[in-house]
């Protein structure tokens, strides 16, 4: 299979996803950054009765929080992303991939079908994913996307 191949057929239900952090709605911002911190990663789901209500991410904490003081007692909703866009668990890694990049995404929050939360999909995900499946094609790659050399090779 290509990597093309598997993008427009794997599942995201197949990929081997660390557990969403996650807070409920209305958990102080001090709580929400300290779960966000503990768990090493960069972004936290805000979830109201196991439906995703909004994310919270390492973009929020530097465009929101900074510059000047904040009062960390205040709900984590005031700093959020409300209503992220996400994708279900049948959704294909392709599917994600485009989400991702026409948006600039570096987290997708996932949902099962009855709209719960069901975890959350990081760009390290897809890029471990890739790796581990396609290897060869990953170290064949040059160092840069559009780099070009100044100097023909060979002696």
């Amino acid at each position: 299979m290509t990597i093309e191949e598997a993008l427009r057929r794997e599942r995201l239900q197949a990929l081997r996803l660390a557990p969403a952090v996650s807070v409920a709605s209305g958990t102080p911002l001090r709580e929400g950054l300290r779960a966000m911190r503990e768990a090493g990663g960069g972004a936290l789901l805000i979830l109201r009765d196991g439906k995703t209500i909004g994310i919270f991410t390492e973009r929020d904490v530097l465009n929101k929080l900074f510059p000047g003081s904040v009062d960390v007692s205040l709900p984590i909703d005031r700093f959020m992303t409300p209503d992220p866009a996400g994708l279900t668990l049948d959704a294909t890694l392709g599917e994600a991939v485009r989400l991702m990049t026409e948006h600039g995404y570096r987290n997708v929050p996932l949902q099962d079908r009855d709209g719960n939360s069901a975890g959350l999909l990081s760009a390290r995900d897809v890029v471990q994913y890739v790796a581990e499946h396609f290897p060869a094609e990953v170290a064949n790659l040059p160092p840069g996307l559009r780099q070009r050399f100044a100097t023909k090779e060979g002696a």
